[in-house]
């Protein structure tokens, strides 16, 4: 018998073990169509049982080689869409550089992303990703405002 997680999980073998004990092993077995003694080797400490990677940990190599391949986009936008499944945003940890020499230009430039997001927003057959993506490009520019008129006024962003 599975003994309750006492902390968050910081490590994915201890994801898999808490969603053995809040959710049963056999949920797990049923949703990745293996065994239990598979199920068992993805939840147990790696360094004590040699475990092998689970799910969580090839999904992160492939997030990486992604990355490697200077394809972050890619790898945000699948980031963000789990984000929201737990009802969270990403947001990146490092505020944009303008682009432009002054708070009147940056300004300027928020017109085309703002008509391109509610454009989005107003087309019939849209995804959620579509319409995600077109709202973090536009904060993402009004954040390039924030940051210039920061610069301009000897403030740290």
């Amino acid at each position: 018998m599975r003994r309750e997680p006492t902390t968050l999980p910081g490590k994915t073998w201890e994801f898999f073990s808490a969603c053995i004990f809040y959710l049963g092993k056999s949920t797990l077995t049923s949703l990745f169509q293996r065994g239990d003694r598979q199920i068992e080797r993805w939840s147990a400490d790696p360094s004590t049982s040699g475990s092998q990677k689970n799910p969580i940990d090839r999904y992160e190599v492939l997030l990486n080689k992604i990355v490697e391949a200077e394809h972050v986009d890619v790898a945000r936008s699948v980031v963000s869409r789990q984000a929201h499944i737990v009802g969270c945003e990403l947001v990146s940890k490092d505020m944009p550089l303008p682009d432009k020499d002054s708070v009147e230009h940056e300004i300027i430039d928020d017109t085309p992303l703002k008509v391109a997001y509610d454009e989005t927003l107003l087309r019939d057959k849209v995804t959620q990703e579509e319409c995600r993506i077109a709202m973090d490009n536009y904060i993402k520019e009004l954040k390039e405002n924030y940051v210039r008129k920061c610069l301009d006024m000897d403030w740290t962003p």
